[in-house]
């Protein structure tokens, strides 16, 4: 008996947060479904990964935005596959995928919002009312449901296109707990010179605009002269050469240049956390969804150090060993009281935020959204 087909859309499969999960869930959807993920502007680390394990993985470049003839050659491999499910990643596979699952005559149509702050990204606000207005559009006319990794994503976009709540859902991101905390690791700590009775706060994350680089090197400048063991391992690519030169030059600046180490982009971040000794979330309000970064600490039940953010908050809901701090905070006192904080029950953490719980909650999605079309779910 052949399994229903389910195509997941999304812009690429490098190294992030929305590609990290993805490259956890889908070989879990596996076991359920005839998997296949599409991606249109590049294909990244994980591409022949998925592949290996289970999932058909596909690279279909669109020319110019949304261009119909993308929309119909995606429509095409929709159709002649027979795909059961539609479910899309982001704005610029939202209004695509949307429209060309709709004319594949696809049963089921799932997008989804990952960033409550950009996901309109236009350069100008004019720019980015105009995308709302289109994705609404799509979404009225395509779509069954639209979810999001955080509440904050969803209030914010049913604001943003007026579409009505009900057609809204959250489905937090998940974890795989088991292949994060078994995964053989290389010693991290002995690889960049950290002593043993060194402090390490850990940043993992892209070097973009709102993950709060600048601000964690101000944090360690002045953590630094208060606690000279105190050390950071910054893990993450993503900036311009200009930009990390930049980063190179401020971070050899503090104390005596082995203050701050750059990592760069690692695919063994496992080993990375298993290092620290605390985490340090600086994102700024809007700039992330629900943030993969902090899930992955508390798997490993790390304190984490982070700015006031509602995503964050939510997480505090399931997990106890979590400091915010102001801006003006003083940093040895913010990382002495992270440090403080008892060990968090991480059971209902688990509850909430496993893969495996993310994989059951999105194939009830599924099986509701057939439900409510009088379709009997095949799985």
């Amino acid at each position: 008996m052949h399994k229903p087909v389910l195509f997941r859309v999304t812009n690429n499969l490098d190294v992030g947060g929305v590609q990290r999960r993805l490259a956890a869930v889908l070989p879990l959807l596996a076991e359920t479904f005839e998997v296949h993920v599409v991606t249109y502007r590049g294909r990244g680390v994980f591409f022949d990964a998925l592949r290996d394990r289970g999932v058909h993985t596909h690279f279909l470049p669109m020319r110019g935005k949304w261009s119909p003839a993308g929309i119909a050659r995606l429509s095409a491999m929709f159709r002649r596959h027979g795909a059961l499910v539609v479910h899309t990643h982001s704005l610029g596979a939202n209004i695509p995928g949307m429209i060309a699952a709709r004319l594949a005559g696809v049963p089921v149509r799932v997008a989804q919002v990952h960033v409550a702050g950009n996901h309109w990204y236009a350069g100008t606000a004019l720019g980015r009312r105009k995308q709302a207005v289109q994705e609404a559009l799509v979404h009225r006319l395509c779509t069954d449901r639209v979810l999001h990794v955080a509440q904050q994503s969803l209030e914010g976009f049913v604001r943003g296109t007026g579409l009505p709540r009900s057609m809204n859902a959250v489905l937090h991101n998940g974890v795989d707990f088991e292949a994060m905390l078994t995964r053989p690791a290389g010693d991290v700590r002995a690889e960049f010179g950290i002593a043993p009775g060194d402090v390490l706060v850990g940043f993992v994350g892209r070097l973009a605009t709102g993950k709060g680089v600048d601000f964690a090197l101000d944090f360690m400048r002045r953590l630094h002269a208060a606690n000279p063991r105190a050390r950071m391992l910054l893990v993450g690519g993503g900036a311009s050469d200009a930009g990390q030169a930049r980063l190179r030059a401020e971070a050899a600046a503090i104390g005596d240049g082995r203050v701050v180490l750059l990592a760069g982009q690692r695919l063994d971040v496992h080993a990375c956390y298993r290092a620290f000794d605390a985490l340090l979330f600086p994102s700024e309000e809007l700039a992330e969804g629900m943030p993969g970064v902090v899930l992955e600490a508390c798997a490993f039940g790390l304190p984490v150090m982070a700015r006031h953010t509602e995503p964050v908050r939510e997480i505090a809901r399931y997990y106890d060993r979590i400091r915010f701090m102001d801006d003006d905070a003083d940093p040895a006192t913010v990382l002495a009281d992270a440090l403080a904080l008892p060990p968090a029950d991480g059971a209902r953490f688990r509850d909430e935020f496993d893969i495996h719980a993310m994989a059951r909650r999105t194939l009830d999605l599924y099986r509701a959204v057939l439900s409510e079309k009088g379709l009997a779910a095949p799985f």
